[in-house]
């Protein structure tokens, strides 16, 4: 078995929490299913790929290096004609996490290379939320996520 990490950082991340028409609202670090769907992209599967099925069996964990800081955004839109009304979008400023997951070796390996050359574009919880460069991404052997990120040292940023 190997365990992958990843660090994902961004000037903006977003991974959904509660959600109505006029609020959506950020949850404090990505969730399983957000980073599931960060490599369906990666390995080109549609939503409705019967294959996503078998990334929910990945062993998980993430880890805070930097929490990020709520910024709220809002938009009008018109819903019905001559219809306004404001919406409110949150989103992790400067955030810094690393997650790791594990799996068969041949399926790590995939992973891997999928993130290093995605099909789709990718993206840290909403469109416009991309990567802040390259992915860093370290396979490690015979090790569970969460000791994984126990060893592994933070990254070299400031905590604000």
């Amino acid at each position: 078995m190997k365990t992958l990490t990843l660090r994902l950082t961004s000037p903006l991340q977003s991974y959904g929490n509660q959600a109505s028409f006029s609020r959506r609202t950020a949850a404090t670090y990505p969730s399983k299913s957000a980073v599931i769907g960060l490599i369906s992209a990666a390995l080109g599967y549609q939503r409705t790929d019967p294959r996503i099925q078998a990334l929910n069996e990945l062993a998980f964990a993430v880890r805070i290096d930097q929490p990020g800081r709520t910024l709220t955004d809002f938009q009008t839109v018109e819903w019905k004609k001559n219809t306004r009304k404001v919406t409110y979008r949150d989103y992790l400023q400067d955030a810094v996490f690393v997650v790791a997951f594990e799996g068969d070796d041949e399926q790590i390996e995939k992973i891997s290379d999928a993130l290093r050359h995605p099909v789709y574009q990718l993206y840290l919880g909403r469109r416009a939320n991309v990567p802040a460069g390259p992915l860093s991404l370290t396979i490690h052997r015979n090790s569970q996520p969460v000791d994984v990120l126990k060893k592994i040292e933070m990254a070299g940023i400031d905590v604000v």
